[in-house]
């Protein structure tokens, strides 16, 4: 059957069965294309029975979904329940989706490569605003098949008894492979369908034609393209899972598994226990990675391209520059002290003999720390990556200027006016950028929003397009002093990174911004008023732990607002 005939079916079945709304509309049957072959489609439990057929249900509101770890976390509360933001169901990422095929099958597809880009939460994936499209739909369909094939291929490595090929073998595959894409154990209903599945697709003795309907199908389910959760306080699978896609941006491993099965996450110093663990393992260095590269809005970093008659350097430093953020973020996290103030402050670096050539330091060998010049570069706002993808025929000040004030101090900048010129003036070879952006001064429907862009991002004067350090432009010795206004206690002029990274660090503003961002971070979507509590309880633990990345993170996961999904408003 044609995948454009399948969905008209699902489509007309979604019409005489429940759903669950995520956003502010309902979404579709994202059921199984499998199942639907089968005449299996079947709804997404709101807690109630379903009117229609077969295919696997959600659990109901507070179960596991299935034997084992059923019981929701139990703790001391610190905010009431009309303290907890509203909290959409969400869709794996990209990355996590690749992430969970690569757990269940041991090889890395990529298949999310085709996928439509993830919905963004400020600048982090989020995946719960829109319902997903028939579009969408035909890209999951797609990729579930080849994963499925992938399965087949590999299924003497992923079960034991696949060359028996019967159907015990099958019901063994459902319960197992099940497990792992659903993330909790499978009840014996859902079993059941998949067995029913299973058989309507093997012909004769063709094992593998049933094992391939029940991995699309498996694979197709929104109990594996959504993080299933609530409402009320999450059941052990679920904050299981809701750990895993944080800390890991991957499904839970064998061991948060079993814990979730035995009831292990019962109390915040379960959980403290289990993120600290989790925190040490190489996949939290990547999520790490993940969150810095779009904290500073530098995913586009490996597409970046500069003029090469201007910096002919640049092709061979710029395939560097993401690997400089990675080792240096992993460094600070992992074997530093974590801190805030030296992702902004400190004087080093990673780079290796031909990177080193941009910051003027001699490397021998490969990669390795290097110590910089203290007066010159400090922190992550003076590395390559930053400097290069927010540079701009030249310094752009404005581009920098703004990345600052919108991911550092989470102060978003309104639109410009109707009417008004906001192109970067051109370079000119007797003008400094200072000159030529003068005009956002006199002009008064520029001055005072550039006011809060130009004159921060002046403190990058020393630093041209691609992150080289310069001492003049044109001739004109580079002048970086610069300025901060709108903010509660980062206002004031300065000089130069040096003492921008400084002021940065020591602000309240910027403290409780990185805050925030880990929230969207962790969550999936922007804070609301009702997230506020937990914002103040993790703000806190953030500050007494000097500021440690670390530390705010096992706040995060502690926290009431991660532990319990309130739904949104007119939900089922």
């Amino acid at each position: 059957m044609h995948l454009d005939s399948t969905l008209r079916r699902v489509s007309r079945a979604a019409e005489d069965t429940e759903t669950v709304t995520v956003g502010a509309a309902p979404i579709g049957i994202v059921f199984i294309l499998a199942a639907s072959l089968a005449g299996c489609v079947g709804s997404i439990d709101t807690g109630k029975p379903a009117d229609k057929g077969g295919g696997p249900t959600l659990p109901p509101s507070g179960s596991s979904g299935g034997s084992g770890g059923s019981s929701a976390v139990m703790g001391p509360s610190a905010c009431k329940a009309d303290q907890i933001g509203f909290s959409p169901m969400r869709r794996l990422t990209r990355i996590q989706y690749d992430n969970s095929i690569k757990d269940l099958l041991g090889v890395d597809l990529g298949l999310s490569a085709h996928f439509s880009e993830d919905e963004l939460a400020g600048s982090f994936p989020g995946n719960s605003f829109t319902p997903i499209s028939e579009s969408q739909y035909s890209q999951y369909a797609e990729a579930a098949a080849s994963a499925a094939f992938k399965t087949v291929e590999r299924l003497t490595q992923l079960l034991p008894c696949a060359a028996q090929a019967d159907d015990a073998c099958a019901t063994q595959f459902i319960r197992q492979f099940g497990r792992r894409a659903y993330r909790r154990p499978l009840a014996d209903d859902e079993v059941s369908r998949y067995q029913a599945l299973y058989k309507s697709g093997r012909t004769g003795a063709d094992f593998a034609t049933g094992i391939t309907l029940v991995t699309e199908g498996m694979l197709e389910s929104p109990h594996f393209l959504y993080m299933v959760e609530g409402p009320g306080p999450l059941t052990q699978h679920q904050l299981a899972s809701r750990l895993s896609y944080f800390l890991w941006n991957a499904p839970p491993d064998a061991k948060l598994s079993g814990l979730a099965d035995a009831g292990g996450l019962r109390t915040q110093d379960d959980l403290h226990k289990e993120a600290q663990r989790m925190l040490a393992d190489p996949r939290a260095q990547a999520m790490m990675d993940d969150f810095h590269m779009r904290l500073l809005n530098l995913t586009k970093l490996d597409i970046l391209q500069k003029d090469p008659a201007k910096y002919p350097e640049f092709e061979g430093w710029h395939p560097l520059m993401r690997e400089e953020i990675t080792r240096f973020t992993g460094y600070v996290m992992s074997q530093g002290d974590g801190r805030l103030e030296t992702l902004l402050t400190a004087p080093y670096t990673f780079a290796n003999a031909e990177l080193g050539k941009l910051y003027g330091v001699k490397v021998t060998g490969d990669w390795q720390k290097v110590d910089l010049d203290p007066t010159k570069r400090a922190g992550l706002l003076t590395q390559s990556a930053f400097l290069a993808t927010h540079g701009h025929e030249g310094s752009a000040p404005i581009f920098r200027g703004i990345a600052v004030r919108e991911q550092l101090l989470c102060m978003d900048l309104p639109p410009p006016p109707p009417g008004a010129d906001n192109m970067f003036p051109p370079p000119a070879p007797t003008k400094t950028t200072r000159e030529r952006l003068l005009m956002h001064r006199v002009n008064p429907e520029c001055a005072s929003c550039h006011e809060m862009m130009d004159s921060l991002g002046y403190a990058f004067e020393s630093f041209d397009d691609i992150g080289r350090y310069r001492t003049a432009e044109n001739g004109v010795t580079i002048d970086d002093s610069a300025k901060i206004v709108g903010t509660d206690d980062a206002d004031g002029e300065f000089k130069g990174p040096i003492e921008l990274g400084k002021r940065l660090a020591k602000s309240k503003t910027v403290q409780q911004c990185v805050t925030s961002q880990w929230f969207r971070y962790a969550m999936g979507r922007t804070e609301t008023k009702l997230d506020q509590c937990t914002l103040d309880l993790v703000n806190k633990r953030f500050k007494d732990s000097d500021f440690r990345i670390p530390d705010l993170l096992l706040a995060l996961v502690e926290s009431d607002g991660f532990r319990v999904r309130r739904p949104e408003e007119g939900s089922k």
